[in-house]
C-alpha cells in the first residue's frame, strides 16, 4: 500500500525558501570579520550591503502584500552585526510565511519592483522572493570566495524538509 502525501503551495514556499536562505546563513558564518567593508568593483555593494540586502528583502515583499511601509534596518557596521540582524530576521521571515494560509497565498496583490507593477497571487511573489535570495546567496558565495572562504556550505542546504 502506498500513501500519498500533498504538499501545500505554503509548504512548498517554506521549503524553497530555508533551502537557501539556510545555506545563505552558514555561508556568512564563515566570512571572515574583516571582510564588511570589502567590494568586487568599485560602486558595487560592499559585503555588508550585500548581506543587508538578503536580509531585509523579505520585508520589502511582506510591505507590499500588506499594503504598509517597510520597515528596514540599517545597514551593519560589522559583520558580527551583520550575522545577528541575519539571524533576527530569519526568525522574523520564518513566521511572517508560516502565517500565511492557502487561501491568502491565492490573494492577488499588486508590487512595484523597479518602477513596474506586477499583479498577481501572493504565492507567485513568495516564489520571486525565494529566486531574489538564491540570486543574491551565489553573489555572496563569490564574494566568499573571492574572500577566501574555501569550506563554504553547499549552494541549498539538502536536510530541508
Amino acid at each position: 500500500m502506498t500513501t500519498s502525501t500533498t504538499t501545500s503551495a505554503s509548504q512548498k514556499i517554506m521549503k524553497g525558501w530555508k533551502m537557501h536562505h539556510n545555506s545563505t546563513v552558514e555561508l556568512v558564518a564563515q566570512l571572515p570579520d574583516s571582510s564588511g567593508s570589502w567590494t568586487p568593483w568599485q560602486g558595487g555593494w560592499t559585503t555588508l550591503e550585500l548581506i543587508h540586502h538578503l536580509a531585509w528583502t523579505p520585508e520589502f515583499f511582506f510591505a507590499q502584500i500588506d499594503k504598509r511601509d517597510m520597515n528596514i534596518p540599517p545597514v551593519p557596521a560589522t559583520i558580527a552585526e551583520a550575522r545577528e540582524l541575519v539571524k533576527q530576521l530569519t526568525e522574523a521571515t520564518a513566521q511572517k510565511l508560516a502565517s500565511y494560509t492557502e487561501e491568502d497565498l491565492q490573494q492577488i496583490a499588486t508590487i512595484n519592483i523597479n518602477g513596474v507593477d506586477i499583479t498577481e497571487p501572493v504565492e507567485e511573489m513568495f516564489h520571486r522572493l525565494v529566486a531574489h535570495e538564491a540570486h543574491h546567496k551565489g553573489q555572496l558565495f563569490v564574494y566568499a570566495r573571492e574572500l577566501g572562504v574555501t569550506n563554504a556550505p553547499f549552494y541549498v542546504d539538502l536536510s530541508v524538509k
